[in-house]
């Protein structure tokens, strides 16, 4: 039997499905599937968005300056493909990388292909990236976008698999089908929204969020729909910043972090999902919620801004660093009630296409054609 493992410090709490899914339709394959991971400490741990998986192996780390060591090269040996996450910080893929180099181990990355956020292209860690991205097997890329940047760098076509990285939203999905219009009337009531056309946030609050920008695309929105009001749901180091701004503007509700069902009640009750800055899974979050997608042509987009398609399931406007041109086609999308509607019904259409089991298939097709090769 073949056997291929997974190698990364976090095991993520929204990645285990991913992984139950894989390692079932690889099983069917008669391949062995193994995630290596690590106890990220205390510090960590406290977020509590970690899992342990229970066919998993937990491993050593050891943390130095710079970066970090996972204690996995004895274990790897016992595998025909070793599947690694392209980190910089993560030391032991530079010997996984001589090895791939050598012909002594197959290997491949998982990964963005670089840093969508960076704003220094040319950093060290950019050059580094691109360097070792060459130096591997196999790679399995987020979306197009990484597969067009790893093509783009000289890596062979027919040796990348696109798996569409995706989130569960089948939780979310059951979540929408619980809410019920007495209950949203009540959430409603105890925010205090009366108004007809609401535009919702719902994410990390943090710089590349754009909350200021948020807050002024917002004015010129209610300046063209007086009932227009807003909801931001979320937590980050910018929370104060938007909780300032909302002071004096009574119709911008700032809730703070929620989840679970709380977290989708309030998104039922609009009907735009506003992000002009950064946005990447909330795609799909957003989508599964019947929401139109509103965003700018903001430059460090994750990878997951693929997903959007512009005029049919959302809205990516050119002029990324005027709030006013924003508001403008926010503000018509609002108004145009059809428009409205088709592009709501686009969005969750798009969130249906791009699923755990689309992802877990996508990949587990590659690793069958990696071991193959």
């Amino acid at each position: 039997m073949k056997s291929v493992c997974f190698i990364y410090p976090p095991s993520y709490h929204y990645r285990a499905p991913f992984h139950e899914r894989l390692r079932q339709i690889l099983a069917e394959n008669g391949v062995n599937y193994v995630v290596y991971y690590s106890d990220l400490g205390a510090k960590n741990r406290f977020k509590n968005d970690t899992v342990d998986i229970e066919w998993g192996k937990k491993v050593p780390l050891t943390r130095i300056k710079g970066g970090e060591y996972q204690h996995v090269l004895r274990e790897s040996t016992k595998h025909d493909l070793v599947i690694v996450q392209q980190e910089n910080k993560l030391l032991a893929n530079y010997l996984f990388n001589a090895a791939s180099m050598l012909s002594l181990k197959k290997v491949a990355f998982f990964g963005h292909g670089r840093n969508f956020q960076s704003r220094r292209p040319d950093s060290l860690g950019e050059r580094l990236k691109r360097f070792l991205a060459l130096r591997v097997d196999w790679w399995f890329a987020y979306t197009d976008e990484t597969r067009i940047h790893v093509e783009n760098l000289g890596f062979p076509a027919n040796r990348i698999t696109v798996f569409n990285n995706s989130v569960d939203t089948s939780e979310l999905r059951a979540q929408i089908a619980t809410a019920t219009p007495s209950r949203l009337l009540a959430i409603q009531k105890d925010l205090g929204l009366y108004g007809k056309h609401v535009g919702v946030f719902v994410g990390g609050i943090y710089p590349d969020k754009r909350m200021a920008f948020l807050a002024a695309a917002a004015d010129h929105i209610r300046s063209r729909i007086p009932d227009f009001e807003m909801i931001v749901v979320g937590g980050g180091s910018d929370l104060s910043v938007i909780e300032s701004l909302a002071e004096n503007r009574p119709w911008i509700h700032v809730t703070g972090p929620r989840f679970g069902q709380d977290k989708v009640d309030l998104m039922l009750l609009g009907q735009v999902f506003m992000m002009p800055g950064l946005i990447g899974l909330a795609i799909l979050d957003a989508g599964a919620a019947g929401l139109a997608i509103a965003t700018t042509d903001f430059p460090w987009h994750s990878p997951e801004i693929a997903y959007l398609e512009p005029g049919v399931s959302g809205l990516k406007v050119a002029d990324w660093e005027n709030p006013e041109a924003y508001a403008a086609e926010v503000a018509a999308l609002l108004l145009d009630r059809p428009a409205l509607d088709r592009m709501r019904a686009a969005a969750r259409s798009m969130a249906e296409r791009y699923s755990i089991e689309a992802m877990a298939q996508n990949f587990a097709s590659g690793v069958l054609k990696a071991l193959a090769s």
